[in-house]
């Protein structure tokens, strides 16, 4: 059987003459002499013959590799790997995305589906978490608890069966009274009305908000926004930052996100700055509950890294202190858009975030 004109043995380089079987790999369909690749004794023909070139064994054992991870990661769930692997691009063309996208979605399903019916419990008063989590256990001994983990400030968050269970459960812990169990709803919405004249009355701004922007229809609208912080802005102006119900984020965003007040039309927009710790500079919590700080160790600066206080702070280099610790490019500061770890928090916030809309 001869080869095509273009097709040349892999190892002398020569073309097929019909003197011995020809080896063709099935996947990349390239091959040579039988006796070049030392494998004689053959006896099918060359067409035949269920052979894959070294390069190739590779390939496939990492398309197989991938296949098993994505099943593990999606429960079983097979995604349609051969329109997604590219063998000879290393890529997925799959929807537009590649492995780590793919990887990454599938990721967030199996989080969002296991975290469904979560059940954070905390105790009213000073518990060990060893001794919380066996009380638990007993109360809710008829009930299946899917999973279980402590957090950092001393709680734990179990996952339930459904959602009838979890009701359930939340209910007959709050008959025992010492525990406070809540379903991990997501957290209201902040936003930001931006360049707020100085001579607004800042006590009666709520009141303002609500009558200028027919408000009054929603119960208990009154208690429902807060002012959180505000923040000096361009000419003499100010940003407030508030705390509000979904339903007034929603009825504010039907308003093409702008609030009447008294001198004028104010935009505005979601707030997701994340609460950064200026001593330990981690996200979670402030410098006043920071338990580095407890234990005496040094503060470190967000804008240089160094190991003092960052409004103290003369250097003119910037640094990130996150990111150099995790490796990464790090000549920003913390708070910096262009940091990929203050990004996900900012991520984080918004994902979790009920903007009621």
């Amino acid at each position: 059987m001869g080869s095509p004109v273009d097709e040349l043995c892999l190892v002398c380089h020569e073309r097929d003459d019909g003197k011995v079987k020809w080896l063709k790999c099935l996947k990349c369909k390239l091959g040579g002499h039988s006796t070049c690749m030392r494998m004689t004794g053959l006896k099918s023909n060359a067409s035949e013959v269920n052979w894959v070139c070294d390069p190739c064994a590779l390939v496939i054992k990492s398309e197989v590799h991938l296949r098993e991870e994505i099943n593990v990661m999606t429960d079983g769930v097979t995604l349609a790997v051969e329109e997604a692997v590219s063998a000879q691009s290393g890529q997925v063309e799959k929807d537009g995305m590649n492995w780590a996208e793919v990887v990454s979605r599938c990721r967030k399903r199996k989080r969002t589906q296991k975290n469904k019916n979560l059940l954070i419990i905390k105790a009213k008063g000073s518990k060990k978490v060893v001794d919380m989590k066996k009380e638990v256990e007993e109360l809710l001994s008829d009930v299946q608890i899917m999973d279980s983990k402590f957090t950092n400030k001393g709680n734990i968050v179990i996952n339930l069966e459904s959602e009838e269970k979890r009701n359930a459960a939340q209910n007959k812990l709050h008959e025992v009274g010492n525990l406070i169990a809540s379903n991990g709803k997501r957290w209201d919405p902040k936003i930001m009305v931006c360049n707020v004249a100085r001579n607004e009355d800042k006590e009666s701004l709520i009141e303002e908000i609500i009558v200028r922007n027919n408000l009054e229809s929603i119960d208990g609208v009154i208690n429902k926004i807060k002012i959180v912080s505000e923040r000096p802005a361009a000419g003499g102006t100010v940003h407030y930052v508030l705390k509000c119900d979904p339903e007034v984020r929603a009825r504010i965003h039907g308003m093409n996100d702008k609030l009447k007040l008294k001198w004028g039309v104010h935009q505005v927009y979601d707030h997701y700055f994340p609460l950064l710790c200026y001593h330990c500079l981690k996200f979670g919590h402030k410098s006043d509950s920071c338990q580095c700080k407890v234990k005496g160790h040094a503060p470190h600066c967000y804008k240089c890294a160094g190991q003092h206080e960052g409004r103290s702070c003369q250097s003119d280099v910037r640094k990130c202190f996150n990111c150099a610790a995790s490796k990464c490019q790090s000549e920003h500061s913390v708070s910096s858009l262009s940091c990929s770890i203050f990004t996900s928090e900012v991520n984080r916030i918004r994902l979790n975030t009920n903007h009621g809309f």
